[in-house]
C-alpha cells in the first residue's frame, strides 16, 4: 500500500472518530420533534394514543382544552454504554428523536375536561377524552 493511501485512510479514521464523539442532539431544530399519534372517535369519547417511548411520565405535559389537546415535553437522547470493558467505536445511525417535543390535536367536538384520563404503558400514552354530554331541556 502506498504511503499516500495509508495517510488518507488514517485521516479518514481520525475524522470518523471525531464524528463519533459529536453530540447530535445539539443539531435538532429549535421547534423540536412531533411524536406519532393514533386518534379515534367513539360515540362517547375520543382516544388518542401517543408514541412516547423512553420518556418519563414526569417529563410529559398534557393540556386539555374544550376543542383541542396539547402534548409536550422532552426526551433525553439514549446514550451508548460507557464502561471500562467496551467503548462505542462508531455511530452507525441515529434515528430516535430527542429533545423538546410538541403535538397539538384539534378535536371536532367539545370534551369534558373534568373527566379526561391519561395512562402511560409500554411506551404509549393513552388519553381518553369523554365528550360533553348534550343537555336535555324538558
Amino acid at each position: 500500500m502506498s504511503k499516500k493511501l495509508s495517510r488518507a485512510i488514517g485521516k479518514t479514521g481520525d475524522l470518523t472518530s471525531q464524528l463519533g464523539t459529536l453530540h447530535f442532539s445539539e443539531f435538532h431544530p429549535h421547534e423540536g420533534w412531533r411524536p406519532h399519534i393514533n386518534a379515534y372517535r367513539y360515540d362517547d369519547r375520543f382516544e388518542i394514543w401517543v408514541d412516547l417511548a423512553g420518556i418519563e411520565k414526569s417529563d410529559i405535559c398534557l393540556d386539555v382544552f374544550p376543542d383541542k389537546v396539547r402534548i409536550s415535553g422532552e426526551r433525553n437522547p439514549p446514550a451508548p454504554t460507557r464502561d471500562a470493558s467496551s467503548q462505542c467505536r462508531q455511530v452507525l445511525t441515529m434515528e430516535i428523536e430527542s429533545g423538546r417535543f410538541h403535538r397539538e390535536v384539534d378535536l371536532p367536538a367539545e370534551v369534558d375536561r373534568e373527566k379526561v384520563t391519561a395512562k402511560q404503558e409500554n411506551g404509549l400514552l393513552r388519553i381518553v377524552l369523554p365528550l360533553v354530554e348534550p343537555t336535555t331541556e324538558g
